[in-house]
């Protein structure tokens, strides 16, 4: 994946993916094991973060789920919206929530802004209210 993905990010995303999954445990074993090789903890949680999504395929998912749009960066959603947004050309940055379902929240918001060819912002509200996205 050529994204650059905010570390914070990526460490919540993938814990809450596991969690998901019933896996919370090998998370902590990894990131246990990786601190014997003298590796902080925050450098640890990264390190099996990144592995491990780069294993079950999570970065794939979301650099598939931005479709013809070329996935920049990925940000933690600060506030209750996870938005994408369309920089130059074809590059976007997307700020999401770092929770499961990740890839498939990038995907509705992707095929919304593909959809707007002269829009440049496209929100998921997370707060309830009307299902879908808006777009300015």
């Amino acid at each position: 994946m050529s994204a650059q993905l905010e570390a914070g990010f990526l460490v919540t995303w993938v814990r809450a993916e596991l969690e998901a999954a019933g896996e919370t445990a090998l998370f902590d074993s990894l990131v246990r094991r990786a601190q014997e090789d003298d590796l902080t903890e925050e450098e640890a949680e990264l390190d099996v973060a990144g592995q491990l999504a780069e294993r079950r395929g999570l970065l794939d998912a979301l650099e598939k789920a931005a479709g013809d749009l070329w996935l920049h960066q990925v940000r933690e959603a600060r506030g209750r919206a996870e938005r994408l947004e369309r920089s130059s050309g074809a590059s976007c940055v997307a700020w999401l929530r770092g929770t499961p379902g990740a890839a498939q929240r990038l995907l509705q918001l992707a095929l919304a802004l593909a959809a707007e060819p002269g829009k440049s912002v496209v929100e998921l509200d997370g707060l309830g209210g009307s299902p879908g996205c808006s777009t300015r």
